[in-house]
């Protein structure tokens, strides 16, 4: 396990969603995440590389949550 780049403990797979539906399924399921927790999202929406960052920014995290971006 790479420490800049540990393995996700959930993954959401947005495969064939457009952002919106994305980001629906993506908040139920990040809800009761534990904090350190790192969330792996699968987008094939062209929108995705701008509308995810927007939606993090604009969704503060709980205390002990953090976003970043990773990936390829």
């Amino acid at each position: 396990m790479n420490p800049e780049n540990p393995a996700p403990g959930i993954t959401v797979d947005g495969t064939g969603l457009l952002c919106v539906t994305l980001l629906l399924l993506l908040r139920k399921r990040i809800d009761g995440a534990r904090p350190g927790t790192v969330i792996h999202v699968i987008a094939t929406d062209p929108a995705a590389p701008l509308d995810l960052p927007a939606w993090c920014h604009s969704s503060p995290p709980k205390p002990g949550r953090t976003w970043r971006r990773g990936g390829r």
